[in-house]
């Protein structure tokens, strides 16, 4: 029997709770609890549900009797059932509450499945790569990282990568560098140019340095950048790379507040060795002195 038809009963309060009691034995019991309960809804929200099926359209007050769920927890369960997509509210006064269909929202969640399923069929590749197992394999180890404080300690560092060139080095400097790469290494350069090592330098050639370039010419192929660099690099056969910032940009080739940044990761100095062959690429033969000239006439 319906609660609706329980109202035909109202005249005789014994016979109402013998009917009200065999209203909830049926609608309200522990067997749809329980399978409602495996669609997610707890247990106050699966007696409320039951409950409104049976009510139809019903405002708060209507419930906890049949629900058997306490008077306080009823607003709260019904906002719970709405986001859910098991109730409607009917903004009246008092509000009303109204029971989706549960074949309805049934269908709604298969749908969701199904669009979460396509999702997950999409992503599954991306997903496989980003998650997958990685315990046992080798991992491709990177490369250490060092802040270097002051000009010396640059210097030394330059000094060990050259120490171990084998095959090319790119450096790209400021107007100052061909006179400090002279004076803090210049004789390793020497050295390292009769191995056959390829040395290659970009600077921006000026009146003021073009004596020092012209000496590193002798052992490197230098080339003018249009362009003025407020940092230095070297990148040492795609191995090791330094980057500095020269404080102050002046000649000495040890006292300096210079901040240098170094790696020997072969990722980060492939790419700067891309780099810096591009810039040297795009530079040009500096101008040759007048000096330089007639030098080479006599000869």
């Amino acid at each position: 029997m319906s609660l609706a038809r329980v109202s035909t009963f109202m005249s005789e309060p014994s016979i109402l709770r013998v009917h009200v009691a065999a209203v909830f034995s049926v609608t309200v019991n522990t067997d749809r609890i329980r399978k409602l309960r495996d669609f997610g809804l707890t247990e106050y929200q699966a007696r409320v549900y039951l409950a409104l099926l049976d009510l139809g359209p019903a405002t708060a007050s209507q419930i906890p009797a049949i629900s058997r769920v306490p008077r306080t927890r009823i607003y709260a369960t019904m906002q719970q059932l709405h986001e859910k997509g098991l109730v409607e509210i009917v903004p009246e006064t008092p509000l009303k509450y109204v029971p989706v269909p549960f074949g309805d929202f049934v269908a709604h969640r298969a749908q969701e499945h199904r669009e979460r399923a396509e999702g997950l069929e999409t992503s599954l590749p991306a997903l496989a790569t980003e998650f997958a197992v990685t315990g046992g394999e080798k991992v491709e180890e990177a490369g250490r990282f060092e802040a270097v404080y002051g000009r010396r300690n640059a210097r030394e560092r330059l000094i060990k990568m050259y120490s171990m060139a084998k095959g090319q080095a790119y450096g790209i400097g400021t107007t100052k560098s061909p006179g400090r790469i002279l004076r803090a290494f210049g004789s390793l350069l020497i050295e390292k140019a009769k191995e056959g090592v390829a040395l290659k330098y970009a600077f921006p050639v000026t009146d003021e340095n073009r004596k020092d370039v012209e000496v590193l010419e002798k052992y490197a192929e230098v080339r003018n950048i249009d362009f003025s660099m407020p940092v230095f690099m070297h990148v040492v056969d795609r191995k090791e790379f330094l980057m500095s910032h020269p404080i102050p940009d002046d000649d000495s080739s040890y006292r300096g507040e210079d901040i240098a940044i170094w790696t020997n990761d072969t990722a980060i100095a492939g790419a700067m060795h891309a780099m810096a062959e591009k810039i040297w690429s795009t530079g040009t033969r500096p101008t040759p002195t007048v000096a330089a000239e007639s030098v080479a006439r006599r000869r």
